[in-house]
């Protein structure tokens, strides 16, 4: 099977709404997010993934969307196929509408009508697709992205990952470099892992589990020191972001943008 990690060249994200704090969250216990810390947040984030040789395409805020800066939820790129998700929560079903003028150079499959998945679920790693099966993603969506992917790859590995504790999967499970991966224990999977090397994560680095790789870098959560030693074993380029306020709204550095 070719090695499914892509380089990339490109990321789309969009700047949060001034009401992003209306977003869906079960992170209340942090604390309200503030505004103008989040966007300064965001701006840092931006320019690394220039640093790292993205083109970036940053969308105005769309306030009819509190949680419409999550962009990775709405879509899964893969290999010029660009599968538009139906999400679990109702309230964010019509985000990939938005995105979908700006994908125009991509092939666009939509979910049907009884898949339910986001984008926080689908994991790639170097060998295979870990699809979360969520309170967002049931067993019909993997199957749909199973069946898109299969499109462009035939021969692709698209696993379905009974999890529990965490909202999706790559909250708490995300692979560092091929073969090497990074786990909270708080995220309670029923797959066997055994295939990789797992990094187990104390609860207070929880969402340090996601990780973003980009080409040679590893984009970490700022502020976690046992993550950090990690990544840096196993990458010479890693960079820590502060994402606190996008903690507190269940975000991290992956959902943040769309990666292609």
């Amino acid at each position: 099977m070719p090695h499914l990690l892509p380089r990339f060249t490109r990321a789309l994200t969009r700047r949060p709404a001034a009401n992003f704090v209306d977003g869906i969250t079960e992170s209340a216990h942090l604390g309200a997010p503030d505004y103008d810390k989040a966007m300064r947040q965001y701006d840092a984030y931006l320019e690394t993934l220039n640093n790292c040789g993205l083109r970036v395409t940053a969308l105005p805020a769309d306030d009819r969307y509190p949680d419409g800066h999550f962009v990775e939820d709405p879509f899964v790129i893969y290999r010029g196929l660009a599968f538009q998700c139906r999400s679990g929560a109702a309230t964010r079903r019509d985000e990939g509408e938005s995105l979908k003028a700006h994908l125009s150079d991509l092939h666009i499959v939509e979910a049907p009508a009884d898949a339910r998945i986001d984008g926080g679920d689908v994991l790639f790693c170097s060998d295979r697709v870990l699809v979360g099966i969520s309170g967002r993603t049931n067993r019909a969506g993997w199957r749909a992205l199973r069946a898109a992917l299969r499109t462009v790859q035939p021969d692709i590995r698209v696993d379905a990952v009974a999890m529990k504790g965490m909202l999706h999967l790559k909250s708490g499970l995300t692979e560092l470099v091929p073969g090497v991966l990074i786990h909270c224990p708080l995220l309670q999977l029923e797959y066997d892992l055994s295939w990789a090397r797992v990094i187990a994560l104390p609860p207070e680095e929880a969402h340090a589990a996601d990780v973003m790789p980009v080409n040679d870098a590893l984009v970490i959560a700022a502020g976690c020191p046992l993550a950090l030693a990690a990544a840096r074993q196993v990458c010479s380029r890693v960079i820590a972001l502060d994402m606190s306020e996008f903690v507190k709204m269940d975000g991290g550095l992956t959902c943040l943008s769309l990666r292609y």
